[in-house]
């Protein structure tokens, strides 16, 4: 009796996994561009250090003009300009919504590890993690703005898109026809280094496990191409060469640009041989549709799939 209900209660705790596994992978990760930053959670002794490494973040998530920081005012306004590490996905949902932001970025310090996390607000999971191990010959407040700022660099590396589409100012659409061409604006950014003839690929991203999504595994799905034909500052206008058939491109639709993405991680990867991963292989192929098949067997289903079989195995064995 006892033997049977637990692997009934086993078989109940896998189809609930499973069940969660499914839902994520129909979650479709959406544009971050409000981000809100809390202070640096540190010893007393190094606020002044913690202090600057907030400023410094913020500078380097502001200087491109791809993100909107919540300014320091405007967190105490809504009272909660106060230092925070780890951060449960239910705190993280309530306070982007109170914060209206899409990420959340927490710094703390332990030891000599310094620690940056970004949280998505929509879900409340993480989207990147990142420990810096600072020197331990050199003072720790000497290293800690410096290492903050490194991070956040890397956390810009890490993204695995680099502009969005904006709607085309005079048709008032996303996609517009220009020379019997289809054709979108993108924004990416000031200060990049994206220039004519550079490719752009419109993808979609999927929540497909439970690990932080902005890593080198993520590939995105990429179901439109083209090459950029014109810019304005910040803005690049990108006549479409390929399609995915049925493709509603839409307003803050996520554009990847492999050599902007490739120069960002040479720039600022923390993690060696991170840039090496850009390559063909992660490309769309040529052969139409565009659409990247993301039907690989992740590892988490692939483990679940083995504990429901064992568990299967075992219930008929008794």
């Amino acid at each position: 009796m006892r033997n049977s209900l637990f692997f009934h209660g086993l078989l109940a705790l896998v189809a609930f996994l499973l069940g969660a596994d499914s839902s994520f992978a129909q979650m479709d990760h959406h544009l971050i561009r409000r981000v809100s930053v809390f202070p640096m959670k540190a010893n007393k002794e190094l606020n002044k250090a913690a202090e600057e490494a907030w400023w410094q973040v913020r500078e380097v998530l502001t200087e491109n003009q791809r993100f909107l920081v919540a300014s320091r005012n405007f967190l105490i306004q809504r009272d909660v300009y106060q230092p925070r590490e780890e951060i449960k996905p239910a705190d993280v949902i309530l306070l982007s919504k109170l914060l209206d932001a899409q990420a959340l970025i927490s710094i703390f310090i332990e030891n000599r590890v310094l620690s940056m996390r970004v949280y998505e607000g929509e879900y409340g999971r993480i989207l990147w993690s990142h420990d810096l191990t600072l020197h331990p010959s050199l003072p720790i407040s000497d290293q800690i703005a410096g290492g903050a700022k490194k991070l956040a660099y890397d956390f810009i590396a890490s993204i695995p898109y680099q502009g969005f589409v904006v709607m085309d100012a005079l048709n008032r659409n996303a996609v517009y026809m220009e020379k019997g061409k289809p054709r979108v604006k993108v924004f990416v950014g000031a200060s990049s280094g994206i220039a004519v003839g550079d490719t752009v690929q419109l993808v979609r991203i999927y929540h497909d496990s439970l690990k932080p999504l902005f890593t080198p595994e993520t590939v995105p799905e990429i179901f439109a191409e083209g090459a950029v034909q014109s810019m304005d500052r910040d803005v690049v206008t990108v006549e479409l060469n390929r399609m995915a058939k049925n493709t509603q491109i839409t307003e803050l639709t996520l554009a990847r640009i492999p050599k902007e993405q490739l120069r960002l991680r040479e720039a600022y990867a923390l993690i060696p041989g991170l840039a090496g991963q850009v390559g063909g292989d992660v490309y769309a192929p040529e052969a139409a549709p565009l659409a990247q098949e993301i039907a690989e067997k992740k590892p988490l289903a692939t483990a679940l799939t083995f504990i429901a079989n064992l568990a299967a195995f075992l219930l008929l064995a008794f």
